[in-house]
């Protein structure tokens, strides 16, 4: 999705927790032009979220900015709220591979600058266009939607639990209880700060979310310089 990476982004209208959305794909493509097609589905509606805001980005401006017809899109997706969450599962998918590539062979000595890097990373939202990353924590985070994406902070839960076992990091903690609290609190704060207060998304807060991971498993922590 780094295409449309500096689209601008229109502010859409605040979420509905309680709005009823049909976020489950109709079908998964098989063949090759079938794939080609929703992927420029995906990429219509990640252009059209972030230019015209998600209540104004209808089915039929997504068919069109794709380039077919909305039948075709219906074939695949119930609407746009099934759109938003294959974004969001795409861009979950590859943060749980960064996550797991980066901390593989991590050792106490290694582990603080990891998880800096990491959370420096996460909070840019590397990989996705931070604009649609806003809307998709918006339309599919805080609506009904999110049932759809259960399972993403087990898996990133797992792989720090790996981490935490085979590093020096984490010594007298409850590995699986270190992960859970962990995971939980890092991306309640990075999706609090992406979406109410965007100000505090600095190189100070990457110090402080870092400090506390590192201080919380019982490592020495160290500023950037």
């Amino acid at each position: 999705m780094r295409g449309i990476a500096r689209i601008r982004y229109s502010r859409s209208n605040g979420p509905d927790m309680a709005k009823p959305v049909r976020a489950a794909a109709r079908k998964i493509p098989k063949q090759q032009r079938s794939v080609a097609m929703v992927e420029a589905l995906l990429e219509a509606a990640a252009r059209v979220f972030v230019k015209e805001g998600y209540a104004k980005a209808t089915t039929n401006r997504i068919a069109a900015a794709a380039g077919v017809s909305v039948g075709s899109l219906y074939q695949y997706f119930p609407g746009k709220d099934a759109i938003a969450v294959e974004l969001l599962r795409r861009y979950r998918d590859g943060l749980v591979a960064l996550v797991a590539k980066r901390l593989e062979g991590a050792t106490g000595e290694t582990f603080p600058a990891i998880v800096r890097d990491l959370l420096r990373d996460l909070l840019r939202a590397e990989g996705i266009n931070p604009a649609l990353h806003r809307v998709l924590i918006e339309q599919v985070l805080r609506t009904s939607a999110r049932k759809e994406m259960l399972g993403f902070e087990e898996r990133l839960e797992a792989i720090i639990v790996r981490a935490l076992e085979a590093s020096d990091a984490g010594g007298g903690l409850d590995h699986e209880l270190a992960a859970f609290i962990l995971v939980r609190v890092v991306l309640a704060v990075v999706q609090s700060v992406v979406v109410d207060r965007p100000k505090l998304n600095t190189p100070e807060l990457v110090d402080e979310l870092t400090r506390m991971v590192v201080g919380y498993v019982g490592l020495g922590f160290e500023r950037r310089k």
